[in-house]
């Protein structure tokens, strides 16, 4: 037996520790959910309201991805972060695949409510951002972390409201700093699902002198009935450190 086999044994003996994608002992997400996660391309999501730029996802909401993120958001699995950083990498590969220049990117993580960050004991989206940031910066994109974004309000709980709600709950909430004028700013989430958390941001940032000119996130929703977007055929940042 390899030792990392009785680690993850003597994990589950001691922490009742498992894998928050399948439940398997051991600690951290297991191989075979990591790679199921990583073999997923970047796409653009479909569906989004007018006003944003082309927005990435590192793959669906669904099965293992999905599993992995609700443990990050509310369980506060925080050994599944490197994974998650990767997929929100392979997003923002995928946009400068298809559109970028090479030039420097600026990550703009939407910025989480003060309670949550404490309840979490870090910013997710932040520390998503930067582990995207590194994995960039080592496939030779110069990538950078701009924490321009603040709440100035805080906005109702979003999970009961529609697209239009969202919208309207969302409107005027967030308020930018002076955007950085050498980098290209790319707004990041976890999570897509009607676009109205990455349009107050893109709005934010417009406000601010510089429009962003990608979105990108770890995952998008994709509705009854419906597909995912155009994905990105070639990536590489798609799977495993290099």
């Amino acid at each position: 037996m390899r030792i990392a086999d009785v680690l993850d044994r003597a994990a589950e003996l001691v922490l009742g520790a498992g894998c928050a994608g399948c439940g398997r002992p051991g600690l951290g997400p297991c191989a075979d959910c990591v790679a199921a996660v990583d073999r997923s391309p970047p796409f653009v999501a479909p569906g989004l309201p007018d006003g944003l730029p082309p927005v990435f996802a590192g793959g669906s909401y669904a099965a293992e991805l999905r599993r992995l993120l609700i443990a990050a958001k509310e369980r506060h699995a925080l050994g599944v972060v490197p994974l998650l950083g990767r997929r929100l990498a392979a997003s923002v590969a995928g946009w400068a695949l298809s559109e970028g220049d090479g030039g420097q990117v600026a990550l703009v993580p939407v910025p989480t409510a003060r309670a949550r960050v404490a309840e979490r004991g870090l910013d997710l989206t932040v520390a998503l951002a930067r582990v995207a940031t590194g994995r960039l910066r080592r496939a030779g994109l110069p990538a950078s972390v701009w924490c321009g974004l603040r709440l100035v309000r805080r906005p109702a709980d979003q999970s009961e409201l529609g697209r239009e709600g969202r919208l309207a709950n969302l409107a005027g909430a967030l308020e930018a700093s002076r955007p950085p004028s050498s980098a290209r700013l790319v707004v990041v989430d976890d999570i897509v699902t009607t676009g109205a958390t990455l349009l107050e941001a893109v709005r934010a940032c417009s406000a601010a002198g510089r429009a962003p000119v990608a979105g990108a996130t770890v995952a998008a929703t994709t509705r009854r009935g419906g597909g995912k977007g155009r994905p990105v055929t070639r990536a590489p940042l798609w799977a495993g450190d290099p």
